[in-house]
């Protein structure tokens, strides 16, 4: 019997040691599925400027030249297709990450009170990301089953791809060489082309016909297939979102990034009248600040600033962030005041 015992113990260890060193194997021979989720390796302590957010947060904000020439520490929570609910579980996961009186920005998109995804497919990829930056307590949709065979141990769950691991191993870039492609916010934004010039004169009518096409399909995406553009569940999340700011003594301020007229022209009076009442209603009750950019004459037609319809590029991103730097009252004061 003891010998039984001994035996099984050991084949246990030996099985335990073998899925460790195919899994470690495996994941150095495999391209990262969510190379995304790297940042959040980085996050830093005592943050002080940050903002959460989907993909209009993530291409919004560039506080790079805050962080490498002033020196405040500065994080991007934003994700694409991140919604309330996600941006509540990473702030309350990392709320002690934050320095006292930290300003932190919450961006409101027009798809922000129900959910970017509508398909399951997209809906499992949107949540299986946070199996790697989430500890369990704070993942609204955890799952051990996932957790082991997604994210733990992908191995199990590589079907086909276990053909990865008689791949050469990939090398990945160092963390100097991804320092040369940062672009720094000090650096001057370019000129705005003459406000009286029609779009087609400026870009070329290719490039209007291509960002009016991109126009419809993120409508067709954020608007089509939904029965109810205003849950209750994700006013609540945005709603404890700023409660957990004010305990922590965090600043928070809604914004909405600029958009676009190729994105905007589909989006109906009714809908916006809902929607900034929605907006009025929390920014009331809740005492807070918002700012909206959406229709900023500064940017609606302005293509050189997008990367699409409705997504600022790295230009885009750096002219914006200067902006608020200057015309946010929260902002301004924190950083004439540090």
């Amino acid at each position: 019997m003891k010998s039984f015992i001994v035996k099984s113990v050991l084949a246990v260890c030996i099985t335990l040691f073998s899925l460790f060193y195919l899994d470690i194997m495996y994941e150095q021979k495999s391209d990262n599925p969510i190379p995304e989720v790297n940042k959040f390796n980085f996050v830093p302590d005592d943050i002080q400027i940050a903002n959460m957010g989907s993909s209009h947060g993530e291409a919004a904000f560039n506080w790079d030249y805050l962080s490498n020439e002033r020196h405040y520490e500065c994080f991007n929570f934003a994700l694409a297709s991140q919604g309330y609910q996600y941006d509540y579980a990473l702030l309350n996961m990392h709320k002690n990450d934050f320095a006292e009186g930290s300003i932190l920005f919450i961006p409101v998109s027009y798809f922000s009170f129900n959910s970017e995804a509508v398909t399951p497919e997209d809906i499992e990829a949107i949540g299986v990301r946070y199996y790697r930056i989430l500890s369990p307590q704070y993942n609204p949709d955890y799952s051990l089953y996932k957790d082991l065979v997604a994210i733990r141990f992908p191995i199990l769950s590589a079907g086909d791809k276990i053909f990865e691991l008689f791949k050469p191993p990939i090398t990945f870039p160092s963390l100097s060489d991804n320092r040369q492609n940062i672009v720094y916010a000090a650096e001057a934004a370019p000129e705005a082309p003459a406000a009286s010039l029609p779009p087609e004169e400026v870009y070329g009518p290719e490039m209007v016909q291509e960002f009016e096409a991109k126009g419809l399909a993120r409508y067709q995406r954020h608007f089509d297939n939904k029965e109810n553009y205003f849950e209750e569940d994700r006013k609540q999340d945005l709603i404890h979102m700023i409660q957990l700011c004010k305990s922590k003594k965090i600043t928070p301020v809604l914004i909405t990034t600029p958009f676009t007229v190729y994105y905007n022209q589909y989006v109906s009076d009714e809908f916006l009248q809902d929607f900034y009442n929605t907006i009025n209603e929390i920014t009331v009750t809740e005492g807070v600040s918002y700012y909206d950019y959406s229709h900023d004459e500064r940017f609606v037609t302005n293509l050189q600033y997008f990367g699409d319809a409705d997504h600022l590029n790295s230009e885009g991103s750096v002219y914006f962030t200067n902006l608020i730097m200057e015309e946010i009252p929260e902002l301004k004061s924190y950083l004439s005041g540090s």
